[in-house]
C-alpha cells in the first residue's frame, strides 16, 4: 500500500504509482558472436574529455542497449582497432558496475539472475566478466552482495581494455529503464536471496525504527530533518559507515524505516514485507521520469509506504541541491501541532537558494509546490533582517516576486481542507475551493496589506468560537480532522471607514449562506463548510 495523502499535491504524483511495472515473463539470454566488450573510460570528444559508457559492441559495430548502466549516463565510444585485444574464450557478461550504491542494487545487478538460473549450468566453467566506471578500491559491499548470491568474486574478471571475445553470453535485463520502466520476477528473486540470507543470519537489535541518513552537503536541512526523526524515536543510521551485513541486519529487523528518496531509500527492498516506510521526496518533481526509480521499487514487495513532502526544492536539479524543511505534512503525520514555519526553515531555504547556480523554477517543475509556496514566501518576506543577513543573489528578488500570490496588494485568503491541505491563495471575491470536491474547511487565513483584518471560526456549541486572529494568521486547526461550522470577519477602524467587508460560505447541503458583513456571525446550522467567498465594497 502506498499512501500519498501527506504530499503537498498528491494529484501530481498519483499517476506514477498507478502503473504496473512488473513484466511477468520468463527471461532468457543471447549469444553475441565475436562481440567486443568496452571498458568505461575517459576519452576526448571535440577537444573535451568525457566518460564512455562501456558495454558490448556486436560484430557489426552496433552498440547493444542494456549492456551499460543507463542511456542518460554519458556516450558510446569507438576504440581504435589497434587497442582491441582478441580473445578466443566464451565469457558471461555480468554488466557495468558504478560507484553509487543505489544504482548498484538497481541497474548493476540486473543481469545477475542468470547466475542462479538453470541456464548457468551449461556455462558454469566460463569466466564472468564486467566493466566498472572507475576502480574504487576493494568496494567491499559490492563484492559482499555478489558473495551472498553465491558468486566466486575472486574469479570475476574486470575488463580494462577493449576485448573481442569468441562468444559473449548476454542475459536479458531483469530491471530496466530505457525501453519503459519495468522489473521482472527474476529481479525479485535476486533480491530474495539477499533477504533470505539476512533473515537466516539476523541477530538481535534494539533499533526498531531507523532513519537512513544520506548526509551529502547538497542536502540542505537534512541534519535537522534527521533530528526531528530522532525525536520520534528513530535511530540515525549512516549506511556508508557499515558493512553490508550490518546494514542488512538493521533493515531486516526494523519495524519502521525512514529516509529521503534516493540511494538510501532504495534499500527498502531488503525490508520485511509490510514494514512501515516513511519517504521524504527530494522535491515534488522527483516522481517525473527519469527521476522515478523508487516508484518502481515500491512494487517489488508489498510495504506500508507513506510519502511525506517536507521540502522546498524549487529549482530543477537532476541530482544535486535539495532543500528540506519541517513541513506541516510531516508534523501532521506524527500528530504534532503545526504552528507555522520556523526561522530554521527559512534559514535552510535561503542557504539553498544562495548555493544554487541553476535557473529559476518553471511551472512544470514547481507545480507540486503551488499550494504551499505563496504562504511560505509571504512569511519569509516578513523576515527582512534574515534575508539581508544572507546577502541574497540578484535573482532572488525576481524569484520572490514570482512566488507571491497574485495581486498581493489586495485582499487575499486561503483555506485548509480535509485530505488536501492548504489551497491556493485566492484574490478578493474568488471561491476558495472547488465546490464539487466536498472537502470540509478546517482552517482559514486572510491577508489585507495596509489594513488589519480580524477573523475567527466556529466549531460547535461545546467549543464555540476560536480566538480571533489577524492578517495571515491561522484561524482553525490542521491535522485534527476538525471541521468548522461558522465564520466572522471584520476590519480595523481605519479599514472599516474605507470598506465594508462581505463574506459568505458554501455548505455541504449545496447552498450558499446569505452575505454577511462587518463582523456579523455566519452559522451553517450543522452543515460543514465547503468554501468561502470574501469581497470588499468601498464606502462613499
Amino acid at each position: 500500500m502506498v499512501n500519498l495523502d501527506y504530499l503537498y499535491k498528491p494529484v501530481v504524483a498519483k499517476p506514477y504509482f498507478e502503473k504496473n511495472y512488473l513484466i511477468d515473463r520468463k527471461l532468457s539470454f543471447r549469444v553475441v558472436e565475436n562481440g567486443t566488450i568496452l571498458p568505461q573510460t575517459s576519452h576526448a570528444v571535440n577537444g573535451k574529455w568525457t566518460w564512455g559508457k562501456g558495454g558490448i559492441v556486436d560484430s557489426n559495430g552496433s552498440f547493444i542497449k542494456g549492456t551499460f548502466i543507463k542511456s542518460e549516463l554519458n556516450g558510446f565510444y569507438v576504440p581504435p582497432l589497434e587497442t582491441i585485444r582478441p580473445c578466443s574464450e566464451t565469457v558471461i557478461y555480468l554488466g557495468a558496475f558504478c560507484l553509487i550504491w543505489g544504482h548498484f542494487i538497481t541497474d548493476c545487478i540486473r543481469l545477475a539472475w542468470f547466475l542462479k538460473s538453470e541456464y548457468f549450468n551449461q556455462f558454469k566453467n566460463c569466466p564472468i566478466v564486467y566493466v566498472m566506471d572507475k576502480q574504487i578500491g576493494p568496494y567491499l559491499n559490492f563484492r559482499r552482495f555478489l558473495e551472498i548470491l553465491g558468486v566466486d568474486v575472486d574469479k570475476l574478471q574486470l575488463i580494462t581494455q577493449p576485448t573481442q571475445f569468441k562468444r559473449i553470453i548476454l542475459p536479458e535485463e531483469s530491471f530496466y529503464f530505457d525501453n519503459g520502466k519495468h522489473f521482472t520476477n527474476e529481479y525479485r528473486e535476486t533480491i530474495n536471496y539477499i533477504r533470505d540470507y539476512a533473515l537466516k543470519n539476523r541477530t538481535p537489535t534494539s533499533c526498531k525504527k531507523i532513519y537512513y541518513f544520506h548526509g551529502r552537503k547538497y542536502q540542505f536541512g537534512e541534519e535537522r530533518l534527521a533530528e526531528y526523526f530522532k525525536s520520534k524515536g528513530y535511530e540515525i543510521i549512516r549506511p556508508e559507515k557499515l558493512t553490508l551485513d550490518e546494514q542488512l541486519n538493521f533493515l531486516i529487523s526494523c519495524e519502521s524505516f525512514a529516509s529521503t528518496v534516493g540511494s538510501c531509500s532504495h534499500n527498502s527492498i531488503f525490508l520485511r514485507d509490510a514494514t512501515e516506510i516513511l519517504f521524504i521526496p527530494r522535491a515534488t518533481s522527483r516522481f517525473i521520469p527519469p527521476l522515478d526509480y523508487q516508484t518502481l521499487l515500491d512494487q517489488v514487495y508489498p510495504m506500508n509506504t507513506n510519502y511525506i513532502d517536507s521540502t522546498m526544492s524549487l529549482f530543477y536539479s537532476a541530482n544535486r541541491n535539495f532543500c528540506y524543511i519541517i513541513s506541516e505534512q510531516l508534523k501532521r503525520f506524527f500528530g504534532d501541532k503545526w504552528n507555522g514555519y520556523e526561522e530554521e526553515d527559512f534559514k535552510t531555504f535561503l542557504q539553498y537558494v544562495k548555493n544554487f547556480s541553476g535557473r529559476l523554477p518553471n511551472p512544470a517543475e514547481s507545480e507540486g509546490y503551488s499550494e504551499i509556496l505563496p504562504d511560505f514566501m509571504v512569511q519569509l518576506k516578513q523576515h527582512k533582517n534574515l534575508i539581508a543577513a544572507y546577502n541574497m543573489p540578484s535573482k532572488w528578488d525576481s524569484m520572490l516576486q514570482s512566488s507571491l500570490p497574485p495581486s498581493f496588494s489586495s485582499l487575499n485568503y486561503q483555506t485548509h481542507v480535509a485530505h488536501k491541505g492548504w489551497g491556493l491563495w485566492q484574490d478578493e471575491n474568488q471561491i476558495s475551493n472547488p465546490l464539487k470536491q466536498k472537502r470540509d474547511i478546517q482552517a482559514i487565513k486572510i491577508n489585507f496589506p495596509g489594513h488589519k483584518i480580524y477573523y475567527s471560526v466556529y466549531w460547535n456549541e461545546e467549543e464555540g468560537w476560536s480566538t480571533e486572529v489577524s492578517n495571515g494568521e491561522m484561524a482553525g486547526t490542521t491535522g485534527k480532522a476538525k471541521a468548522i461550522y461558522g465564520v466572522r470577519i471584520h476590519l480595523d477602524e481605519a479599514g472599516a471607514k474605507a470598506f465594508d467587508i462581505l463574506y459568505r460560505v458554501y455548505k455541504f447541503d449545496d447552498m450558499w449562506t446569505p452575505w454577511a458583513k462587518n463582523g456579523e456571525l455566519i452559522y451553517s446550522h450543522g452543515q460543514k463548510l465547503n468554501a468561502i467567498q470574501v469581497k470588499l465594497e468601498p464606502k462613499p
